[in-house]
């Protein structure tokens, strides 16, 4: 049995040993400290396991006279015990043995096991037998407050016996003492289990039907086997604790290993010391390249230095934005968490950083900042140029000066509609051409006519000729080939061999019209747009059935349509009106 018992403590002495040398082989600290806490318990648990050989002194230990001594059986069912301890097993079944043995030994009728939750401050039944099925329900959790003799003795944190619960002072009247008669228990025992320190690990009661005061040689077997007990519960909270110490690191080894994060852990002089698969993603190094080197090969020069230092004298490092360094020398934005390494005395011994990649983040701020600038610019721009369609127009009644402005503006306001589906890039030629016509051509396209090339004008440009061609369909609306039923426009643009932009403007069927003596006032506020903000030129020429216009202005082929660069126009005004050309 010794040899067994011997093989066990060495089996834990050799696991000691294998959680020491991980904890010598790995540089992360806080990996080193869960391995040294295993090392540490595994010891404990060699411990535990090394009692069981004091049994061979058992007989010294029980000296006295020739009647003290076990009787055979019950040295043969303590060596029994003893031998099932050591073995590795359901954990639950020894519990049973060994109360199974204890009431044996006690000559008792029942009895029960219990194990103590400091955190609750309660007893929890974890073995019993004989017990009445409510009474053992009752019994499951026991509080210090409790008037069972369980209570008592952890209150007391010594053994509490019984002889005659009928006759116990403390039990009288209370909802324990009808669990006792509810399972028919006349004399009770309990007894703490406690550890090598003196720590509380649970207690062990043994119960009889009769009024019953048990001898010194039974207390004494009791309390080896009580041992045998505590220690049995301490070596499974011990092995509960290496399971779900290790489970802990393997869990926190994946999270770190696979989180989407950067994450580098290095020491307090700057040396890295572990370094995850997303910061060789981000950084572009592999693990082998940067560990065992400074961490300024990836952070800037300037930063580590004072980050370190503030570290060192304990100060708290709040997030905080920067830029890294990758491999191939490119610069990265990076969001930054430090927070110290401390060992178990709450020495700093390491830093960890982890760093988010908010290259992405940073890049969408700044297309944002970039949007609402121009979002005033056009703003702006867009006041501006109701502000001049207003300064400048002109009406012989405030009706008609009414109508003229808010045709213009509803002219702005078509074209910003065609922005909106390019994305403010511009607007097609041909859909704004179409959007002006469109209230004349009605179920009849033929009445207006529109063909050339596909071609996005940028937005000034395409507002200035927005408003030109609403001047324009205005006029032969009122005086000219949109007039009357038969009229006809034509509007065509093509690409000149110059490379200048021409757009033609052609009435026929309208009534009959004379060229003019002189410009009208429409006229010259056309042409000063054209020319002075398209730095084009525009040509009239009157014909018997109406008028024709040609715009040109330079243009350059942006992939393929054509892309009109020019300066933003300050001012629209008035259009020409044959009336008053």
């Amino acid at each position: 049995m010794l040899q067994r018992l011997s093989a066990q403590v060495r089996a834990c002495h050799e696991r000691a040993a294998e959680a020491k040398s991980k904890a010598e082989a790995t540089a992360d600290p806080a990996v080193k400290a869960d391995f040294l806490e295993m090392e540490r318990r595994w010891l404990a648990l060699a411990r535990s396991h090394a009692y069981t050989e004091s049994l061979g002194d058992f007989t010294a230990a029980t000296s006295g006279t020739r009647h003290e001594l076990p009787e055979p059986d019950d040295a043969l069912r303590l060596q029994e015990i003893s031998t099932l301890l050591i073995q590795e097993g359901n954990i639950d079944a020894l519990y049973d043995c060994v109360l199974d043995a204890v009431i044996g030994l006690m000559r008792a009728d029942m009895g029960s096991m219990q194990e103590f939750q400091p955190e609750q401050n309660e007893l929890n039944l974890i073995a019993w037998r004989g017990f009445h099925l409510e009474s053992a329900a009752f019994w499951k959790c026991v509080r210090l407050d409790s008037a069972s003799t369980c209570g008592v003795a952890l209150s007391a944190e010594r053994r509490v016996m019984v002889p005659d619960i009928e006759a116990c002072d403390f039990m009288a009247g209370t909802a324990d003492l009808d669990a006792y008669r509810r399972s028919g228990i006349r004399a009770v025992q309990s007894t703490p289990l406690l550890s090598r320190s003196g720590r509380v690990l649970g207690m062990i009661s043994t119960h009889w039907r009769e009024p019953h005061q048990p001898t010194e040689r039974a207390l004494r077997l009791l309390d080896v086997l009580a041992r045998q007990a505590a220690d049995l519960i301490e070596r499974s909270q011990i092995e509960a604790a290496l399971r779900e110490s290790e489970g802990r690191s393997r869990w926190l080894a994946c999270i770190v290993e696979f989180c989407d994060d950067a994450i580098v852990s290095k020491t307090h002089d700057g040396v890295i010391v572990s370094y995850n698969k997303s910061a060789e993603r981000i950084f572009g190094y592999s693990a082998h390249e940067v560990i065992g080197k400074t961490v300024t090969i990836l952070s800037p020069p300037g930063d580590e230095p004072t980050l370190l230092e503030r570290i060192r004298r304990g100060e708290q490092i709040e997030h905080y934005e920067t830029v890294s360094r990758r491999r191939d020398g490119s610069q990265i934005d990076v969001s930054l968490t430090i927070s110290p390494i401390r060992n178990a005395d709450g020495n700093i011994v390491g830093v960890s950083k982890i760093a988010r990649d908010i290259t992405e983040r940073k890049r969408s701020e700044a297309h944002v900042a970039i949007l609402a600038r121009e979002a005033e610019h056009r703003a702006k721009n867009v006041l501006a140029t109701v502000l001049a369609t207003v300064h400048l127009s002109q009406s012989d009644t405030p009706d008609g000066l009414k109508r003229a402005i808010e045709g213009r503006i509803l002219a702005l306001a078509n074209v910003h509609a065609l922005f909106v589906q390019s994305r403010w890039i511009g607007a097609e030629l041909h859909d704004l051409v179409t959007q002006e016509l469109a209230p004349y051509r009605r179920d009849d396209e033929a009445r207006a006519r529109i063909d050339g090339p596909a071609l996005m004008l940028e937005p000034n440009t395409a507002q200035t000729i927005a408003v030109a061609l609403h001047e324009l369909a205005t006029n032969a609306a009122k005086y000219g080939a949109l007039s009357v039923p038969e009229g006809h426009i034509q509007v065509e643009w093509s690409r000149a061999s110059d490379g200048r932009l021409v757009l033609r403007w052609t009435e026929s069927g309208g009534p009959p019209v004379k060229r003019p003596t002189r410009q009208g006032f429409g006229t010259h506020v056309i042409e000063r747009i054209i020319r002075g903000q398209l730095e084009g030129e525009m040509r009239f020429d009157w014909h018997v059935e109406g008028l024709a216009c040609e715009i040109i202005f330079r243009c350059a082929y942006v992939s393929s349509s054509l892309h009109c660069g020019l300066s933003v126009p300050s001012m629209f005004a008035e259009g020409h009106n044959q009336k008053n050309s």
